[in-house]
């Protein structure tokens, strides 16, 4: 694996709109999927039937699986009533799909699921607290982290042990790096999980500042307390200027929906200048893009691109005209080709950091 590197958000197994083959010719090289809503829907013995995730969805590239420590902040710590946690683990009373039923998920638990899965890179199950979390929740979560990843690594091993696997046939295990906004905490859970030994480590919970954009102090003092020659994950990160500022701070992994559910929600992302002709690491990263609106009536016959400076099939092929037409009789071809467009821009970005990184 090359980094840095993007992985669009593939929640259930899917970019909605798009399937395999579209995903590689846009230059997607991973995706990250969530063991909990796939446990839902088709279920984890379904996955094992076909030997993994991969074969299961034609994916040749990298798979990452989250551990389901995002649903505790997004469902359990919203709404008790989806569900409780304790030091043993978690309990969900309804799957993803909202039915009423029961899973169980522990750090061992998490770890088996992930590895029936077949994911590249495994994430160790972490106590994901709100932003809102006082001080004493935030300390219960790092304390709980911690355990949880100590936990995780020992089933991770015997897991290796049993299925016999080495070298490149190895999945790599991520422990998260959770504590809010306190340093020490940040820093408590950084050594210890450096000292339990991981092969990579994830910027956990929260990463937006209290003005909602990324809270790079954070990021760099985390980056800071973890072992230099181990990748670092910033999970959930972000915004195309999100991922150079990430970049610049030290982190080598990042994945969010973002460019997905914009490009479905008509908010696409153009590139102010020529990327090829850009050291986007000493650029103004804010300046770099801007947005596109395609339902706007000024597009109604603008027989431009939607970017000039973009080779996906959309710019390459179509109007900014076409797509104003498509998302106004709602067909299904302004998702999938907006879709493409979005996930472009970040595979170019992470192109031309690969370039400006010495």
């Amino acid at each position: 694996m090359r980094f840095p590197v993007y992985f669009p958000d593939a929640t259930r197994a899917v970019i909605r709109s798009l399937d395999s083959q579209d995903l590689q010719k846009v230059g997607i090289e991973g995706m990250i999927l969530n063991p909990y809503h796939l446990a839902s829907q088709p279920g984890i013995n379904v996955i094992k039937k076909f030997r993994g995730i991969k074969k299961y969805m034609n994916w040749p590239g990298f798979a990452i699986t989250d551990s389901g420590g995002w649903q505790l902040l997004s469902l359990v710590y919203k709404d008790p009533k989806f569900g409780k946690i304790n030091d043993q683990g978690v309990v969900f009373y309804k799957d993803s799909l909202g039915k009423n039923k029961k899973y169980v998920f522990t750090p061992e638990k998490s770890i088996k699921n992930q590895f029936d899965i077949g994911a590249d890179i495994i994430i160790c199950l972490d106590d994901c607290p709100g932003k809102n979390a006082s001080k004493k929740q935030i300390e219960i979560s790092n304390q709980r982290t911690i355990a949880w990843a100590k936990r995780c690594q020992i089933e991770f091993n015997a897991q290796i042990k049993k299925r016999k696997l080495s070298g490149k046939n190895k999945p790599l295990l991520l422990a998260v790096v959770q504590g809010g906004n306190d340093k020490k905490l940040r820093a408590r859970c950084a050594k210890a999980l450096a000292e339990i030994d991981f092969d990579a480590y994830g910027w956990g919970g929260w990463t937006a500042n209290a003005k909602g954009g990324l809270n790079i102090d954070i990021g760099k003092f985390i980056v800071s307390q973890l072992p230099k020659d181990k990748p670092k994950f910033a999970l959930g990160v972000g915004y195309p200027w999100d991922i150079i500022e990430g970049t610049k701070a030290g982190y080598h992994i990042f994945d969010c929906v973002i460019p997905t559910r914009e490009a479905r929600h008509k908010r696409l992302y153009v590139w102010e200048k020529d990327p090829n002709k850009t050291n986007l690491l000493k650029t103004n990263s804010r300046k770099l893009f801007k947005y596109f609106y395609p339902d706007k009536g000024k597009y109604v016959s603008d027989k431009k691109p939607v970017d000039k400076y973009c080779d996906c099939l959309l710019c390459k092929n179509y109007s900014r005209a076409y797509l104003h037409h498509l998302f106004k009789i709602k067909d299904s071809l302004s998702w999938r080709l907006a879709t493409i467009h979005n996930l472009r821009v970040y595979a170019k970005l992470i192109e031309i950091l690969r370039k400006n990184v010495k």
